[in-house]
């Protein structure tokens, strides 16, 4: 190694301890060269000097803020903890001003307590109010009843710096172990900005609950943005998950600094939301079409329509429902954004007042199941046709019906092999479009299809009905599989080379062709089913899926938890792995996958957890009613990617109190049965429209 000869400046003069330009050696053990000079076992002395200062710049810094950061005491806390961090845990605050303000995380009233208390480092204590939260951001506003600073001024308010952050600069998390009078201290890189959709600044400094409500500052002490517990969307069961990770999120200054007066005035700051469901289920995509609007949402009030392309947000040009997000993630219910929209070949501008809140999603269906048919155009090349005189042509694609579920509203109006057109005047060419609109149907409003029958156009109105109102029994004669009687299907061991979990697959024998039988509807399901922890013999455990599984055409996998006694949170990710794995070999379709547990222990809840925390890799949800469920903050069904419910009675037959909250958060709750042929049979009904 080399070092350079002229020494870096120090103290008051050029040297930056956050951005050197210098040739530093570390030797263990080893030699250093200088000017071609071999120094065996020295130690280069800049490199010392460059940590000293390095710790000096970080206790500076430290010392500008630690006098504002006061540490939050609970009293008379009700709700339980959730995750590794207790919802009675110490946090801090940071006083902001001369009015007894303080911001504080949102984690202070998690376990909803009955007093808080700011206790200074002399141990000082004051009771203090919510005045009010961002819950967007994590962020409350406390007020303390008494002054804190006392005569001597032991704490005093900071200031929030409104400037730009720069990735990978140095940063510092302050915050306060409860009944110390030393600040504590952690510090990283700034790694990233605009997370979580568009809401934070993320460093690796590791950061305990004692951090959350601190500064995050820089090596100047100015503060960059205040640390909240967070975690991206579907990163893990709850927002304090990533808990001394070395990945923690902050709330930039800026942003708290325009809502402040707001908050200072009592109103609470809530996420903005426009009321759209995209074409596409993968968000990175390069499409920006509409498939459906919510009812009675901002953007059905601003006349946005299925079908319609959105170009650009306040003038900001995007490619992406993923860009669409994150421009609108870090928008507050209130705020108005102008949408650039292209519908038929014209474009307009389409203002939206976003909402805090859209009348809950009752999810809908009308009783029908389609096929998608490509079908040629009329100019296509004749079968003679010379290869080479044969243009490219991209087929027309065309949605069909292929059956009718009794009783439901499409019984008596809609026939096998009528051709939807469109539907509300939206035209229909695409399976997963339509599907999302019929999901996401308003219920008091018809329907209103244009149908081909016969060649002949004619248009028919119906109302759609809940999917929970629907009979779980229901399965139409066009979603049978008709397995012949010589294919033959088997219980074999599954593996893949980095999932360590022992598996089971119930699955059809390949042909010598490698072809299956045909059927009514050839296309197989899956479900992926996690056994409790001490089951051993997966293949003895699969024997009663084995005929159900050849009836109703659905692969089962039973996967087994690494430990013998438990699902570890790590292994939230196997079963969609595992299912990505099996649609590699079989024809699946990807809208009949279900996941579930064996019985009432861990399996359920994990699987639960996987399919609320990983949208779009499974849609059906098969659980006892008496499993313990996962500690995880549920969100709104998703009508790009929806879930269904298969509750199935444990030894209580009443449903248990942790389900009631699905159907407010529009998920389709099903009393189903404890039968495996009955499970596969709703998995494979899923399909229905």
């Amino acid at each position: 190694m080399r070092c350079s000869p002229r020494r870096p400046r120090i103290g008051s003069r050029s040297f930056a301890p956050w951005g050197v330009n210098l040739c530093v050696a570390f030797v263990l053990g080893g030699a250093i060269t200088v000017g071609g000079t071999i120094l065996p076992g020295a130690t280069c002395v800049w490199a010392e000097e460059l940590w000293v200062a390095r710790a000096r710049a970080v206790r500076a810094a430290m010392e500008q803020v630690a006098a504002s950061v006061v540490t939050v005491e609970l009293i008379g806390v009700t709700e339980p903890a959730e995750g590794e961090v207790a919802a009675d845990a110490p946090t801090v605050a940071v006083a902001i001003d001369d009015q007894r303000h303080f911001l504080a995380s949102v984690l202070a009233v998690r376990g909803n307590p009955t007093s808080i208390l700011l206790v200074t480092p002399s141990g000082r204590r004051g009771v203090a109010r919510v005045v009010a939260r961002d819950e967007a951001r994590q962020i409350i506003l406390l007020r303390s009843e008494e002054d804190l600073g006392g005569d001597e001024g032991e704490v005093k308010p900071l200031g929030l710096w409104e400037g730009e952050a720069t990735v990978g600069q140095t940063v510092i998390a302050v915050g306060r172990h409860a009944g110390s009078q030393t600040a504590a201290v952690s510090t990283g890189i700034l790694s990233g900005t605009d997370r979580n959709w568009g809401l934070a600044l993320q460093t690796d400094a590791r950061v305990s609950s004692a951090f959350y409500g601190g500064p995050l500052v820089d090596l100047r002490g100015r503060v960059l943005g205040i640390i909240v517990p967070m975690v991206p969307d579907g990163g893990a069961e709850n927002d304090t998950a990533w808990y001394d990770s070395g990945i923690a999120f902050a709330i930039p200054s800026a942003a708290l600094v325009r809502r402040l007066p707001g908050l200072m005035r009592g109103e609470d700051v809530r996420r903005g939301l426009v009321g759209i469901v995209p074409k596409e289920s993968d968000p990175y995509v390069e499409s920006t079409e509409i498939a459906a609007v919510r009812p009675r949402s901002p953007a059905a009030r601003a006349d946005l329509q299925p079908g319609d392309v959105v170009q650009a947000i306040d003038s900001v040009e995007i490619r992406s429902h993923r860009e669409i997000k994150q421009l609108l993630g870090g928008r507050d219910a209130g705020e108005t954004v102008t949408l650039r929209i292209a519908r038929g070949g014209e474009v307009s501008e389409k203002m939206v007042t976003l909402a805090d809140s859209i009348p809950p999603l009752v999810p809908q269906r009308i009783g029908i199941t389609v096929r998608q048919e490509n079908v040629p155009p009329a100019d296509a090349p004749t079968a003679g046709a010379p290869a080479a005189e044969a243009p490219q042509l991209v087929a027309p694609s065309e949605v069909v019906v292929s059956g009718t579920v009794a009783g439901l509203p499409a019984d008596g109006k809609l026939q096998i092999g009528d051709r939807i057109r469109s539907l509300n005047g939206n035209p229909v060419d695409d399976l997963s479009a339509l599907r999302r609109q019929v999901f996401s149907a308003d219920p008091e409003q018809p329907l209103v299809l244009v149908i081909s029958r016969d060649g002949q156009p004619s248009e028919v109105q119906l109302r759609s009905t809940a999917i929970a109102m629907t009979d779980p029994q229901s399965f139409p004669e066009s979603l049978r599989y008709a397995s012949p009687e010589d294919e033959k299907w088997e219980i074999r061991e599954f593996a893949m080379p980095d999932i360590g979990n022992a598996a089971v697959l119930v699955t059809p024998v390949p042909t010598a062709a490698g072809l299956r039988a045909a059927a009514v509807d050839p296309r197989l399901g899956l479900a992926v089913l996690l056994a409790d922890p001490g089951e051993t013999d997966l293949k003895r455990a699969a024997e009663p899926w084995l005929e159900p599984a050849r009836t109703a055409g659905m692969i089962v996998c039973i996967v087994a938890p690494l430990a013998e006694d438990r699902w570890n949170p790590e292994e939230i990710d196997v079963p969609s792995r595992l299912a990505a794995a099996i649609r590699q070999n079989q024809d699946i379709d990807p809208a009949r996958q279900v996941i579930g547990g064996m019985g009432r222990g861990a399996g359920g809840s994990l699987a639960l957890a996987a399919a609320i925390l990983r949208p779009g890799s499974f849609q059906g949800i098969a659980i006892r009613g008496d499993i313990r469920p996962p500690g995880i903050r549920l969100r709104e069904n998703d009508p790009a990617a929806p879930l269904q419910l298969w509750l199935m009675p444990g030894e209580d037959v009443e449903p248990p109190k942790w389900s009631e909250a699905f159907p407010k958060l529009g998920f389709p709750v099903l009393g189903g049965q404890v039968d495996p042929a009955a499970i596969l049979a709703w998995g494979r009904s899923l399909t229905t429209l």
